[in-house]
């Protein structure tokens, strides 16, 4: 079949405050949630009736079990998010300040099973059929991740809606020699947007995609 929308990268489980305006320290109890930008994409389109399908990777745990469960009572298509052995379901902690100040707090620890996709294991005729595809900057920051996302752009060449959701994080990107996370991220990030429709960031992942901040000149440099 054909999708409306098949997203790539991010997912795990996001354990938010029951409390708002309380710190971390001081909160006694959290829900738990579907969470990661490219299921949340994923369900909202499922949930204006369109056919999608998410590619990522879980951990075989529990969290795990949680998440496949969490897909299929939203009606997202699973088929492509499969178990990594040894890696945890990467777990994600939020603050809720309002009206706009929701810290959040990354457990990805030794690595995200969604920084495990692989090439070779992409179905890229469903990735070229579907009517967008859309894929997160989380998924080029380590291999073999970043290979297969970069070979899906390449496959897909523009058919159609391809969104690019800058989606920078500095922490999950590693620069051996300690140097700037956006220096190490910028020519993936130019490699990615070479086969994209859409781009979407704010300003400061803007500027690790085009290395400029001013916004019109941002972008001016995007497109």
């Amino acid at each position: 079949m054909a999708y409306d929308l098949i997203t790539m990268g991010r997912i795990g489980v996001d354990l938010y405050p029951l409390q708002t305006g309380v710190p971390l320290p001081q909160v006694t109890s959290f829900g738990k949630f579907l969470g990661g930008s490219a299921t949340n994409v994923a369900v909202a389109a499922a949930r204006l009736g369109r056919e999608t399908a998410v590619i990522s990777r879980t951990g075989d745990d529990p969290f795990g079990t949680y998440l496949h469960e969490a897909l299929r009572g939203f009606g997202v298509d699973d088929r492509w998010v499969t178990p990594v052995p040894g890696l945890p379901t990467p777990v994600t902690f939020c603050e809720v300040f309002p009206p706009d100040d929701f810290p959040l707090y990354f457990y990805r620890q030794p690595k995200a099973p969604d920084l495990e996709i692989d090439a070779h294991e992409l179905d890229l005729d469903a990735v070229r059929e579907t009517r967008i595809f859309w894929v997160t900057g989380t998924g080029l920051s380590e291999e073999p991740s970043r290979t297969a996302t970069l070979a899906a752009l390449a496959h897909r060449a523009r058919a159609g809606t391809t969104v690019f959701d800058l989606d920078c994080r500095p922490m999950f990107w590693n620069d051996p020699s300690g140097g700037d996370p956006a220096k190490v991220a910028r020519p993936f990030y130019a490699e990615a947007l070479k086969h994209t429709t859409v781009a979407v960031g704010n300003l400061d992942e803007v500027e690790v995609a085009t290395g400029v901040r001013e916004p019109r000149a941002a972008a001016q440099a995007l497109l």
